[in-house]
Formats: C-alpha cells, sequence, structure tokens
C-alpha cells in the first residue's frame, strides 16, 4: 500500500496518508485474536451447554467442537505474539499440555486386541467378546460351555470392520458427517443415515475381508445358506440395542459380502444413530462385529422370558410363539400367534393362548429347561431367541440380559377403574412397558416420521398402528407409546423399558378409539387408557428414565470440560494474573484477550510519533490528533481539507463524541459564558493553539467499529478503549482516568462520583486512589452506543470537579444530578434563567415583570460606550456597508445561543416568533436548527439594523453566509420564523413567506434553539417543532 495517494494529478491535495506497517500490524492482528476470542468462547459456551442442557449428542460432534477450540485458542496466542513481539512459552506449554489431554481422550475409542478378521464359533470365549461382541460370545458360550443345541457358524471380529471402514476411507466420512449432527431430530438422522448407508453399500470391501470371509464359508455345504447378524460391541449387554441393526437371512456362501456390508450400514440407521446418542455411546467404542450362523428353518421361531419384564412375576417363564421366522415377531410388525406361561419349578404350562396350542409337552418343556439353566448360570433373568426347526429340534439363537423395571404399586385394579369424569376409552392389550403418563395423543405411522420432528411437543404420547423399530429415535422424546400390534417381546418393548416409556402394545383398537390431539392417561401396567389426565394416578407414578448425564459421552464431555472451563484468573490485576498461572483454556482465553486489550489501550501512547496522524478540528479544550486504521473517517478527505469530529465514521467514537458535545455538556469553563466572559476570554487570548492547551495533545486511533482515545483535560488523563459493531461477544468499552490539579481529596471524590454514576452503567471498576479503571463488555452495539454516549458526558461534566467537590454528600447529589440530566453542576442557579434550555452563551433569561412573556437575550453589555459611539458615527456615514464590513472581518463575533432540551429532529418543520427590541452594533434574532453542537449548526436569522434575512452555516466555529434576502424588518414587532428541512434540502419562511432554500452537505439532523449576535436585545416566544410524520410539539 502506497503511503500517500493523490486525489488528482497534480493536485497539492492528497488523500490522507495511510498507515505504516509496524500500526497496521498491530491492529491486524488485534482484530484476528479477537476474532478467535469469540469463536472460542461460543465453541466453549455450546460444549458447556450441551454437557448442563443433559441432552444426547454425537461424540464427534464434541470431538470436533473441542479440537476447534484448541485452534482457537493457538491462535490468540499467535496472535498476542504477534502483537508483542515476545513468546508466550508458558501459555504455549498449558495448551498443548491441554492438546494431549484431549487426544488421550479420544484415542481410547480406537483401541483393537486381535489381527483376526474371522474366529469360528467353536473357538470364540468369553473374553474374546470385546472383539465378537456379546451376542457371537454368549451364543459360542453357551454351546461351548452349556453344552446347549446352537446353529454352527463363525463371527467377523470388529477388526475387520474397522478395517474396512478405514481402508477405504470411509471412517472420515463417517465422522464428518457425524460431526454435523447437532441434535437427535429424526429427519436430520434419517437423511445422514440414508447418506451413510449407500455409501458404506456402494463400496466393495478390502480383499484381505473379503477372502477371509468366502474361505471361512467354504467349510460349510455349498448349499448351506446362513443368518448373517449383527453382534456389536455393547449389543446384547446392560444396554440391549434390540432391534437397532440389520439381520439378513437366507444368505447363500457368493452374498455373504454383500450381506455383511448390510449389517455394517444398520451401524449407522437412524434408529442405531439416536439410539447410541441417548445411551451416550460412540460408534467407535461400539464397532460391529457380525456373527454368520447356518440357517435354521423354522417350525415355530419366538423369544422367551424368564422372568416379567413389567416386574411383577418372577416365577414364570413366558414364551411368545410364531409360525416360521420370528424376525416379525421380535420387530414388533406381528403380535405373537401362540403364547405360553409356564411354571418354573414343575415347568408345567399354566396358560396357553393362541390360534392352535403346539404340542407343548414336546419342545417348551425343552426349551424352558435350556433356559432355567442358561438363568441359573448368568444369575439373573434372560431374554432368549429360540427356534424349533422341521425336524423338531430346539436352537437357542441368541441369549441376553432381560431388562426388569418393577413399577411402583397402585393399589387393587378393582378400585382406580372406576372415575367418574375420565371414562375409560381403552382396556386390554399388553404391558411392554409399565408405568402412568398423561399426555396428548399423536396419531402416527411410520412413514410419517421423517417430517414430524418439529411439531413434536414433549407431552406427546404416541399412538401408532404397528410396534415397529422405526420409532426408536422417538422413544426418548414421547411419554408413552399405544399400538394396535406388536409383542412385548418386540425389541421396540425392550428400548421402551430401557428408557422407561410406558408402553401398551398390542390392543387391536387404540389407532381407531383414539383421537389425534385428545388429552389421555395410560396406565400400561394394567392396560388402561383414561380420557384427560387422571390426578389421582399420575402424581404417584414414578419417572425411571435413565438419566443422560450418567451415560460414558457425558462422562468424557465432563472431563473435557474440566480441562477446559474453570477460571482461574479472575482479578486482572492481581500478581497472580500471568501467564505462569494459566490451567485451563478458558484461563488463556482470557490472559490473551486481557493482555491484547492493554495493547491496544497503550498504542495511543506512541501515536503522536508518526506522521500519519491528522489533526482534528475540535470545539472542546482540547488539541486532538487522529490515526485512521480503516474506516474511521469520511472517504475522499484529502490533506487540503478542515476535518473535524463530524467527520469521523468510527461508531464508537460518534456515540463518544456524542456525549462530548452534549448540549447540557459546558465545557467554555464552569458556567455560560456572558458577555462580560467572553469579553475577558478574548482579551486574555483564551483561545490557545495546537499544543499550547494544557496538558498537551490527545490522540485517537480509529476503524469503523474500534477507538482508543488518550485524551488530556488539563491536568488530568483519561483513555478509553472501544470495540462496537455487531459481535456482541467481541464489544466492550474499557476506561483509565487519572490525575487532575485539585487537592488529592477533591480528586478522591471525583473519582468516588465517577465510580457510582459508571457502576449504575454497568461498569466493572477498580479505584487506586485516584486512579479509576472501568470495563463494560458484551452489549449489544445500540447499548453499547448508550454507554460511551453517557461516557462522554461524564468525562464532559467531571473534568473540573476535584477543584469543586468538598464532601461526599456533594458525591450523592451529584450522581443524581447526573442520571437527571442535569450536567451544570458547578452553574449558580439562577431564578430567571429558561426552563428547559441549555445555556450555552449569553445573557439569557426570563422576560421581566412588565415586559410580554418570552425569553430575553439582553447583548447590550456586550460593548462598551465608545464602541457605540463609534458604532453610530460609522453607522451614519456608512451605512449598511458598515455593517457587511463588520461582518467581513468577522468583528464582534460575539453570537449568544441557547438550545432546546429534548428538541432533536430530522426531518421536519420547527417555528419561532421573534421580536428585535434594541441593539447600536446589531438588532438580531434567529432560529438555531441541525445544532451538532455549540460550534457546528444552521441558523436563519433576521435582523432590523440591516432589513434583511440570513442562512448562517456555523462550521467548526466558523460563519458562512449560505443564503440572504434584502426584506424589511420592523424593530419592536413579532416576527414569525419557520425552517423546513428535509434530508439536505432547507426552506425558510417569514411571516408565512419562503425567502430562502437551500441544499445542505450534510443531513440536518440536530437540535433547536435560539441565536443572537453581538449586543442585540431580542425577544423570543413560541417555539415548536414537528418531526415529519410526528405531533406538534410546544418547547417554549
Amino acid at each position: 500500500m502506497p503511503l500517500f495517494r493523490k486525489r488528482k494529478t497534480g493536485d497539492a491535495c492528497q488523500l490522507l496518508p495511510a498507515l505504516d506497517p509496524e500500526q497496521t500490524n498491530r491492529y491486524r492482528r488485534f482484530r484476528r485474536l479477537l476474532e478467535h476470542n469469540r469463536t472460542a468462547l461460543a465453541l466453549q459456551a455450546d460444549l458447556e451447554q450441551i454437557y448442563y442442557d443433559n441432552r444426547p449428542f454425537v461424540p464427534q460432534m464434541v470431538e470436533k467442537k473441542s479440537r476447534q477450540l484448541l485452534l482457537e485458542v493457538d491462535g490468540m496466542v499467535n496472535a498476542l505474539s504477534g502483537m508483542t513481539g515476545k513468546e508466550y512459552d508458558p501459555l504455549s506449554g498449558v495448551l498443548h499440555s491441554i492438546e494431549r489431554a484431549v487426544h488421550q481422550e479420544w484415542a481410547g475409542v480406537l483401541r483393537h486386541s486381535t489381527d483376526d478378521l474371522v474366529v469360528p464359533l467353536a473357538d470364540i470365549d468369553l473374553e474374546q467378546m470385546s472383539v465378537v461382541g456379546a451376542k457371537a460370545a454368549n451364543l459360542a458360550h453357551i454351546g461351548r460351555v452349556l453344552q446347549l443345541p446352537t446353529p454352527q457358524g463363525f463371527a467377523v471380529t470388529t477388526t475387520a470392520c474397522r478395517r474396512f471402514l478405514q481402508e477405504t476411507g470411509l471412517s472420515g466420512e463417517i465422522d464428518s458427517l457425524l460431526a454435523d449432527l447437532v441434535d437427535d431430530d429424526p429427519a436430520r438422522l434419517e437423511t445422514v443415515s440414508h447418506r451413510l448407508g449407500e455409501r458404506i453399500l456402494a463400496t466393495p470391501l478390502p480383499k484381505s475381508i473379503d477372502q477371509a470371509l468366502q474361505a471361512a464359508a467354504s467349510h460349510f455345504e455349498v448349499e448351506q445358506r446362513f443368518a448373517v447378524r449383527s453382534s456389536a460391541i455393547g449389543e446384547d449387554g446392560e444396554i440391549s440395542f434390540a432391534g437397532q441393526y440389520t439381520s439378513v437371512l437366507n444368505v447363500i456362501i457368493p452374498d455373504i459380502s454383500q450381506a455383511y456390508r448390510h449389517v455394517i450400514a444398520s451401524l449407522y440407521s437412524a434408529s442405531a444413530l439416536s439410539y447410541r446418542m441417548h445411551h451416550g455411546l460412540d460408534d467407535r467404542e461400539t464397532p460391529m462385529g457380525v456373527l454368520i450362523l447356518t440357517m435354521v428353518q423354522p417350525q415355530y421361531s419366538g423369544v422367551l422370558y424368564t422372568a416379567d419384564p413389567t416386574g411383577y412375576d418372577q416365577d414364570h417363564i413366558r414364551v411368545s410363539a410364531v409360525a416360521g421366522l420370528g424376525d416379525q415377531l421380535v420387530g414388533g410388525d406381528a403380535s405373537p400367534e401362540r403364547m405360553f406361561r409356564l411354571d418354573k419349578k414343575t415347568l408345567a404350562v399354566l396358560e396357553a393362548r393362541g390360534l392352535a396350542e403346539p404340542d407343548s409337552s414336546g419342545f417348551l418343556r425343552e426349551l424352558a429347561g435350556h433356559a432355567l439353566r442358561m438363568e441359573e448360570h448368568y444369575r439373573r433373568p434372560l431374554d432368549i431367541e429360540w427356534a424349533v426347526d422341521q425336524r423338531g429340534r430346539v436352537f437357542i439363537l441368541q441369549v441376553r440380559p432381560l431388562l426388569v423395571v418393577i413399577e411402583e404399586d397402585h393399589g387393587n385394579q378393582e378400585h382406580v377403574l372406576d372415575y367418574p369424569d375420565h371414562p375409560l376409552l381403552l382396556h386390554g392389550g399388553k404391558c411392554a412397558a409399565g408405568g402412568v403418563v398423561s399426555g396428548r395423543v399423536l396419531l402416527k405411522t411410520a412413514v410419517e416420521l421423517d417430517n414430524s420432528a418439529p411439531s413434536l411437543e414433549p407431552d406427546t404420547i404416541l399412538v401408532a398402528r404397528t410396534a415397529s423399530t422405526t420409532f426408536t429415535p422417538w422413544v426418548s422424546k414421547v411419554r408413552g407409546i399405544i399400538t394396535d400390534v406388536g409383542g412385548t417381546a418386540s425389541h421396540l418393548a425392550s428400548v421402551a423399558r430401557e428408557f422407561g416409556v410406558p408402553a401398551l402394545f398390542d390392543t387391536k383398537t387404540a389407532t381407531s378409539i383414539l383421537h389425534d390431539g385428545e388429552d389421555i392417561t395410560l396406565w400400561a401396567s394394567q392396560g388402561l387408557v383414561y380420557r384427560g389426565t387422571v390426578q389421582e394416578l399420575v402424581q404417584r407414578a414414578r419417572q425411571i428414565k435413565r438419566p443422560i448425564a450418567s451415560t460414558p459421552a457425558h462422562l468424557r464431555l465432563q472431563r473435557l470440560l474440566d480441562l477446559i472451563s474453570p477460571l482461574h484468573l479472575t482479578d486482572p490485576n492481581s500478581a497472580d494474573f500471568s501467564q505462569e498461572r494459566c490451567r485451563t483454556v478458558h484461563d488463556i482465553i482470557r490472559y490473551c484477550h486481557e493482555l491484547s486489550v492493554r495493547q491496544m489501550f497503550n498504542l495511543g501512547e506512541t501515536i503522536g510519533h508518526t506522521r500519519n496522524a491528522v489533526r482534528l478540528k475540535v470545539n472542546i479544550p482540547i488539541t486532538l490528533f487522529a490515526l485512521d486504521m480503516g474506516g474511521g473517517l469520511r472517504p475522499g478527505l484529502t490533506t487540503c481539507d478542515e476535518i473535524n469530529a463530524h467527520d469521523v465514521t468510527s461508531v464508537p467514537f460518534t456515540a463518544l463524541w456524542r456525549g462530548f458535545s452534549y448540549p447540557g455538556i459546558n465545557w467554555s469553563s464552569a458556567v455560560a459564558v456572558g458577555a462580560q466572559g467572553f469579553i475577558s476570554l478574548m482579551a486574555a487570548g483564551a483561545r490557545p493553539q495546537d499544543n499550547s492547551r494544557l496538558g498537551g495533545a490527545s490522540y485517537a486511533i480509529l476503524s469503523g467499529d474500534y477507538l482508543n482515545l488518550n485524551v488530556r483535560f488539563g491536568y488530568h488523563f483519561a483513555t478509553v478503549d472501544a470495540l462496537c459493531g455487531t459481535d456482541i461477544e467481541h464489544n466492550y468499552v474499557t476506561l483509565s482516568f487519572a490525575g487532575g490539579a485539585g487537592a488529592y481529596h477533591g480528586r478522591s471524590l471525583r473519582i468516588q462520583f465517577l465510580a457510582n454514576v459508571l457502576t449504575r452503567l454497568g461498569f466493572e471498576i477498580t479505584i487506586k486512589g485516584d486512579l479509576i479503571e472501568a470495563s463494560l463488555m458484551r452489549l449489544d452495539q445500540p447499548a453499547m452506543e448508550t454507554a460511551l454516549d453517557q461516557l462522554g458526558r461524564l468525562l464532559g461534566t467531571s473534568r473540573l470537579l476535584d477543584m469543586a467537590l468538598k464532601t461526599p454528600e456533594q458525591v450523592v447529589n451529584l450522581t443524581e444530578s447526573f442520571f437527571q440530566g442535569r450536567y451544570d453542576f458547578l452553574e449558580t442557579e439562577r431564578p430567571d434563567a429558561p426552563n428547559n434550555f441549555f445555556l450555552i452563551t449569553g445573557d439569557w433569561r426570563n422576560s421581566e415583570a412588565g415586559m410580554e412573556p418570552g425569553i430575553l437575550q439582553d447583548g447590550s453589555h456586550f460593548v462598551s460606550s465608545i464602541s457605540v459611539s463609534v458604532a453610530q458615527t460609522m453607522a451614519r456615514f456608512m451605512g449598511k456597508r458598515y455593517q457587511e464590513f463588520l461582518d467581513n472581518i468577522e468583528a464582534y463575533c460575539y453570537f449568544p445561543l441557547i438550545i432546546a432540551k429534548e428538541s432533536s429532529m430530522g426531518d421536519g418543520s420547527a417555528e419561532v416568533w421573534i421580536k428585535p427590541l434594541a441593539g447600536v452594533i446589531d438588532q438580531a434574532g434567529g432560529l438555531a436548527f441541525a445544532i451538532r453542537d455549540w460550534a457546528n449548526y444552521f441558523v436563519f436569522r433576521i435582523n432590523a439594523l440591516e432589513d434583511n434575512a440570513v442562512l448562517f452555516e456555523f462550521r467548526n466555529g466558523k460563519r458562512f453566509e449560505r443564503q440572504s434576502v434584502e426584506i424589511p424588518v420592523p424593530l419592536n414587532q413579532w416576527h414569525r420564523l419557520r425552517v423546513e428541512t428535509q434530508g439536505q434540502q432547507i426552506r425558510a419562511f417569514l411571516n408565512e413567506q419562503q425567502l430562502l432554500e437551500h441544499h445542505a452537505e450534510r443531513n440536518l439532523t440536530g437540535y433547536l434553539g435560539f441565536w443572537t449576535k453581538a449586543d442585540s436585545v431580542t425577544l423570543f416566544k413560541g417555539l415548536t417543532m414537528q418531526p415529519r410524520g410526528g405531533f406538534l410539539c410546544h418547547l417554549a
């Protein structure tokens, strides 16, 4: 970037100089650090919210966020190093230590303990459960140890699954897709599941795995058919994974590889994803083993429970059976055709239900005997899948723990059936999971699920035709489940019991009797559904849903947050606030942000040594230079322009300056400057130039949303550092204020006053003697602009208080005055002073008794008797040319001004009645408008001495005539002046006659006020304004 860029070839005017590389580098690194800081805090907040909300999540998402967080914090450390030119080895050491701990936390999910791809079923023992899965290990164990009848076959290890996913690149795709799952929305889960399933099925197996499968299958007859079943890690243990994975039946040897991929793909089915999320499991810790068994062609198949899963009956065995394959029974798409209850001691059939009772003296007694041997061996109730082949042989296909949920006793059923205000809607069905809940019916079919998640309410009771496993993602979201079809031995029933969701299956008629949106009470244990909420039942119900906070994933997240969230560096002024004391990610974030702000806070001290700074023309008693970092000044400014504060486009500067230039802040002295005071100031040369102003120059570093202001007010010094943009997380204001010309006691009282006001504004403060430091963080842009405006007013009103404050009571009173909008603390109250006006310059007062009501400016004390005599003599000889001569040389440039409170207006109209009464040098009065501050405004004035009306613009205290017209202005008569503004257009009227029209170079938003000149004695009344589209307001 060139240091200077010319606006016109050959023109002496040049665009303002660009920044030097060092300044640019520091600022850009600061902004980069803030970006890292914002992202890091957002990521930290995300992780904390996931944990404390106690909601399910995919571990890959947490892993991704934790690694992103570490990268962002590393970026903060690097940016800080670039700003300061220093290395931060202790910070880097702590960060790398945390990175190692995080890596080890996630590395644990990638372990494996075998190189074998395939293991014969006969060679498997329970110690190999971690590589073949519980389903394969348990089936092999009961066959080998208990000598129970099981199919032959082999297991494909989890090593094969990992190799398949890793060697083909699928694992990276899987992690990437899962990392973007922020919740368990069924529609989103279905989308991700479909995409992953397609990719897995379309990807050929590595040659080594395919050959291993074919080699293992070659030990069987060529015509042999197989059942290819899931045996994932975690399946068939304390967490059943019932129905979550796919089984492929009647598979011929050439199709084994394709069937194997189908089972692997089911690891990422929507229901399996949801199930793992709610149990806090990582798919990398639950890889898929596959069990390949010789196919049993069954007469009957089904499920056996060695106890009642609802907990009421532990002395009987329950058997559910269907003819042929049992996949529809366990899948919930069919109800059992036959049901039996057997006595555990005698194995006698106590109850038999169904279409046709098979020979119970045969397979039932044998099956029950096998079940009791297994229950005794495992020492717990069991859930057993079985089949009887065409030759009447019994086979055990699967064995797993049975989850028994014992429901609280609600008393005698006959008593609770009678609730007169709540008619019984359903009586019957099978209790799949006990409990009592009330809620609102949601009638759904499986095909409707994709579009239902957004409308799901927390009091939903799902009512469906079948107990399909498709509903698994919904189990954790609903209060209860009711189906027409489905058995207590189905997979959905197992999942409902695991999640503690009351479920009533096989009601036959629920979907035709219950209506969508209807309020009901479900007592699943008794097979009862009531209309409305039966409070007596619901209040006694016991919630048994599994707490997510105890899952492995949440425990891992808790360990990660122990490395991330605690904040030990709480006091930036403490000796312990050092990089050596950082222990967590939060500590590093806090330290880097604090030091970066300090670096920018101190940058203003070096600005005076650079030639890139430009002088700002300001109208408060400071000399101010500005350094534009980009976007801080109006485009197109050149070295020929007189640049003022209103050319600054920096949001925080503009807000702060709005407070500095607020009409109620009097910068010229402790009181409004009257005529005698003005003459005294002029005589004493009270317009110091450049650095002759007490305390030296002040400096501002600017960008569109950033400000660093080092300002000297006499003997005291203030630094304001602020970022004010659209990002709440970045926004802040810091202040340091110290010094003064008064005694230490007065300076301390002023500090206390500042502390009182800043605290009420929301700042956090630290006081050390006559030094105060304050900060305000994370407000939105409008709120931050308001705070900066108030801070500007505070700094403006307090600059002389160290020499005036004597008692703590004054501090209390001044604090209240500040928040009441009264900033003229040291001005002596005058009973004749106009109400609702800020007195800027002049001798303004309410009209005296005997005069017409109004506000009077009496400038008669402005000139001495000699000046009056000379002026009268010259006027007689030169007439109006003498007045023009005085104006041209800016003689008697004393312009009394008061500004109406609450008069800010943009487009609209304003008017006032003015009566010129007297004056030797001038007989003027005008309506001031578009007042930005006391040195930048427009005035439409009349002059009875000159018989004219003029539109003036004051820019940086200098007066420019924009339009004028000759017109008689009789003395001692009322004249009605009106101004209309729209955009940058001005129209001026006198006595309902339009005299002037002018297009301004700026917008015309500002305050209204009264204006006169020199020794004019003028009376004002009837000030009104009407904003465009608003109501008429009477101001005076």
